[in-house]
């Protein structure tokens, strides 16, 4: 039966980034900052996509769009003591930002999808045509969890539908 190594002898869980002569060294971020990391990621991709983002997590995530002080505290917990030094060494917001947002991909993500925005500048490429309509041909195929015919109803809809449902009093 095989044994297992230790983990320590050959998992690094930092992410090295070089810039400007320099290499960062971001330690891995704790449980709850990682799966904040994944949260944030899953629910703007869906927000892109144009899927529905249910309303527990657009509460908790601030509707995806962070403000600019949000933004700062959420790279200051990704890239914990770095984040210090990135602004001791004169570097600017821009590649700060770059850095942060890096990160934030290499936690929720990976490190395959991290080293791809690192070197993309930043820029995310346009999706081609066929890419779009094989998301659109997705989302129309994947229909929320409450109806089954695509159709949403207004709060004021559905309560007057709870309220008519049998075994119920109103």
């Amino acid at each position: 039966m095989a044994a297992f190594k230790d983990l320590d002898e050959f998992f690094d869980d930092t992410l090295r980034l070089p810039v400007g002569g320099k290499t960062y060294v971001i330690p891995a971020p704790d449980a709850e900052v990682g799966l904040l990391c994944q949260r944030l990621m899953n629910a703007g991709i869906a927000a892109e996509s144009g899927e529905e983002v249910d309303g527990e997590e657009l509460t908790n995530l601030a509707a995806v769009v962070l403000t600019d002080d949000q933004e700062q505290d959420l790279y200051k917990r990704i890239l914990g003591p770095v984040y210090v030094e990135l602004f001791n060494d004169g570097l600017t917001w821009p590649k700060i930002q770059h850095i942060g947002s890096t990160a934030l991909i290499w936690v929720a993500v990976g490190t395959d999808a991290a080293v791809k925005f690192w070197t993309s500048s930043g820029e995310a490429q346009a999706p081609n045509r066929s890419t779009r309509r094989a998301t659109a041909a997705a989302a129309r195929s994947t229909r929320s969890r409450g109806s089954a015919t695509g159709t949403t109803r207004t709060t004021a809809s559905r309560s007057k539908a709870v309220a008519k449902s049998p075994g119920t009093t109103s």
